[in-house]
């Protein structure tokens, strides 16, 4: 297996300390074996959390580092805090390599889409904050940076005041099912113009092919979404000229072969497909955890541009949420139009930094704060031909790189 190929910086110690007169214990796990030792107690701190999200859960880390075993790109540092004893936080991280910065981030980044902390019930999250911020210092890392932090998260709570912003702020649309007591309830809480809007774009379609919708939670059908979305999302991006991080990835499509098979995972994987006249037409998967189905990736196909194809497939998306018993759906970012069509709420994210080298922090207050989005603003006042096609070849140089 080709493991992923993150140019990780490897790290080679740990390091335990206490943070005097607060009974706190901060410790870097990083070896493997000794992490997938936290397993029961990571668990536990998932049941005691109620905000826990995928993508600091156990079996998404263990899934992931089971994924990048054996290969010296891997370098995971879960920090753990204990009290007297008891784990009480937990905030999976790893150390990645950027062209000349090395970075403390996400443990699963740039496949993972939020960033958090494992909180127990009852803690003081400032004192939590101040015991990570002390042992930060000790990592040989440039800057750490946490991505899509959530506002109401227990990570942005300590963050606040000791880390920066950095980049646009965004949001994450949601809706929470449960306020509905079904779908049809739900459906009559959205604007009279937009039902009326998409059920026209239904009739029109409907006039020359049945629509259908089906869901799957494996089989064939689980496995054509998975490989239609990734293909679609790959070839929308190009046209743009637009581009993702994990999409650089030159095995990212590797890691999302493992989602075809999700016992092998421990991840419960949800897929859902709209077609016309039995030809797709949108294309929706993710995960359930918790009762809280999150969009992963979604495409359509560009002959059916005109007709809202992500409106009418997330309307469907909804009731397959409700008849498969989900208490959220979590559209994540970015706060699109056709998701807010359905969406009444956002979750305001961002991401936040904190240079640790001098080179650290000229690249978070120079290149992030100025350069970066002077570049991006010129690169989006090109004509999208220009830009796809230098897009092209940056990312190709970059893949080739790797």
């Amino acid at each position: 297996m080709n493991a992923i190929n993150m140019n990780l910086k490897l790290q080679e110690y740990e390091v335990t300390s206490s943070v005097p007169g607060a009974f706190l214990e901060v410790r870097q796990v990083v070896d493997i074996s000794e992490i997938k030792t936290l397993k029961e107690e990571w668990l536990e701190l998932e049941e005691f959390n109620p905000n826990t999200v995928l993508f600091q859960s156990w079996h998404w880390c263990n899934n992931f580092i089971d994924f990048a075993f054996g290969s010296e790109s891997l370098s995971p540092i879960v920090f753990t805090v204990r009290k007297f004893g008891e784990l009480i936080a937990i905030l999976p991280l790893c150390i990645q390599t950027e062209k000349t910065v090395t970075i403390l981030t996400g443990l699963t980044e740039p496949y993972q889409q939020y960033t958090d902390l494992l909180v127990s019930k009852n803690v003081d999250l400032k004192e939590i904050g101040k015991a990570l911020f002390t042992e930060f210092k000790n990592v040989d890392v440039d800057y750490i940076h946490f991505g899509q932090v959530r506002s109401e998260s227990a990570l942005n709570s300590i963050l606040e005041d000791n880390a920066k912003v950095a980049g646009e702020r965004d949001a994450a649309p949601f809706v929470q099912l449960t306020d509905w007591d079904d779908f049809e309830s739900y459906h009559k809480s959205i604007k009279k113009k937009t039902r009326k809007n998409m059920r026209n774009a239904r009739n029109r379609l409907e006039k020359t092919g049945e629509l259908s919708h089906v869901s799957a939670d494996g089989g064939e059908l689980l496995q054509s979404v998975i490989d239609r979305a990734y293909e679609g999302r790959e070839a929308w991006l190009e046209r743009l000229g637009i581009t993702s991080r994990a999409f650089r990835r030159t095995d990212f499509r590797e890691f999302l072969e493992r989602f075809k098979q999700p016992d092998n995972t421990g991840v419960d994987v949800l897929a859902m497909a709209m077609a016309h006249g039995g030809k797709p037409m949108s294309d929706q998967w993710g995960f359930v955890y918790r009762g809280r189905y999150y969009a992963f990736m979604a495409t359509w196909h560009e002959d059916y541009e005109a007709s809202s194809p992500g409106k009418l497939h997330l309307s469907e998306v909804i009731e397959t949420c409700y008849e498969r018993g989900v208490e959220a759906a979590d559209f994540m970012l970015p706060r699109s139009k056709y998701k807010m069509t359905w969406a009444q709420n956002a979750a305001p994210v961002c991401d936040y930094v904190f240079p640790l080298s001098a080179k650290g922090w000229v690249f978070t207050n120079i290149w992030l704060d100025f350069l970066r989005p002077l570049a991006k603003k010129a690169l989006q006042a090109m004509p999208t031909g220009l830009r796809s096609t230098l897009m092209g070849a940056i990312i190709g140089l970059l893949k080739r790189g790797k």
